[in-house]
């Protein structure tokens, strides 16, 4: 039976330049099952397919299950393509050209949108017009409403050392169709979406195919020192995934690319989320209590930290410090949050039960 990392690695063969024009040859590459599901429920279904279509593996059951994948991408790229020119043309009526970021700005970086499937449009506005994105929004169809993420914690989550206006300052104002947003600086924008995969645990293999597929269509008058400005522990993990890309992934990589070795945690910790796949979110703290020992105790071991994200909410070194340590502190760090959280809300519970019993009076 196969590890989580030798999962992980042949999964990593499997999407090695998947997102180019002209991809590898997959060679000596198997295509079975467990492996075709594995792409396809982590998003990778079409780049799978993209990389066996002009090949022997073509012929294969599971094949057909990764073209199905890439077609009903392509035609969800081409709805989602109109409809952000409709939202975007909402916005301008308001005076307002959001930031675009994530998803559909990065479907473009690959050779064909269908390679590239995204649920949302993920918008940043300036915090002065956040209510004003808001009624544009709200007067949104239902249909469109539901594609719009306005995401106004962006900055505090993977961007803690860039404020909005220097953001704003370095992006580039773009057009689609009628629709007018604006564009991070690559700088900003690869620093953004290498943090954002460390805050989920980076168990989506697409997320790093994002970044390889972002890095060969870089100019080499990408500014690194201002990628890597800020925090220097934030700035580590960004290499670290840059070096990544070429080492699963075979990324081509630019001469003045900052070197990194990449720390054996690191890429055993990449591989093994690779292989676990989307893991829902444990029982609440709260009703552990009814699920009896068995079901409580691993409801208990799904709250043991993964030691990516953990890193990165602590911002901690990404050398030096063994990887337990920072996961047994990011555990402490989340049972102080659980507690002051539970202890607010039932302070406030108590403040208003005295108004209660009045009115029940």
């Amino acid at each position: 039976m196969k590890t989580s990392c030798e999962t992980g690695e042949e999964l990593a063969c499997f999407l090695r330049t998947a997102w180019r024009t002209a991809p590898d040859a997959p060679g000596g590459l198997a295509l079975e099952k467990p492996l075709a599901s594995l792409l396809l429920d982590t998003g990778c279904g079409a780049l799978g397919w993209w990389r066996v279509h002009d090949s022997p593996l073509v012929a294969l059951p599971d094949a057909h299950r990764l073209q199905q994948a890439f077609r009903l991408h392509a035609l969800e790229a081409a709805r989602r393509e109109r409809d952000l020119e409709i939202v975007l043309c909402a916005f301008n009526a308001a005076q307002l050209e959001p930031i675009l970021f994530k998803g559909w700005t990065l479907s473009r970086v690959y050779a064909l949108p269908a390679l590239r499937p995204f649920g949302d449009f993920d918008i940043l506005v300036e915090e002065r017009d956040s209510r004003t994105a808001d009624r544009v929004i709200s007067n949104l169809t239902d249909n469109l409403r539901d594609q719009v993420d306005l995401d106004m914690r962006v900055l505090s989550r993977f961007l803690p050392d860039r404020t909005l206006s220097e953001l704003v300052d370095r992006s580039t104002i773009e057009n689609i169709g009628k629709g007018r947003f604006r564009l991070l600086a690559p700088e900003d924008h690869l620093r953004l979406i290498c943090l954002h995969q460390l805050d989920h645990g980076a168990w989506r293999p697409l997320w790093l195919c994002d970044i390889a597929a972002f890095l060969e269509r870089i100019t080499s008058n990408f500014n690194w020192d201002l990628c890597l400005t800020g925090n220097p522990n934030l700035s580590d993990s960004v290499i670290a995934l840059v070096s990544l890309a070429e080492e699963l992934l075979s990324a081509d990589l630019l001469p003045a690319t900052p070197n990194c070795i990449v720390p054996v945690w690191f890429r055993r910790a990449v591989l093994a989320s690779w292989a676990g796949g989307y893991q829902a979110p444990p029982a609440p703290l709260h009703t552990i209590h009814r699920l009896g020992w068995r079901r409580a105790l691993g409801a208990l071991r799904a709250r043991w930290p993964d030691p990516i994200s953990s890193t990165l909410h602590l911002r901690a070194p990404f050398r030096r410090v063994p990887r337990p340590l920072v996961q047994l502190a990011e555990l402490f760090r989340r049972a102080f949050t659980f507690i002051r959280r539970t202890s607010a809300a039932r302070k406030h519970r108590n403040r208003h039960l005295p108004s209660l019993s009045t009115v029940r009076e």
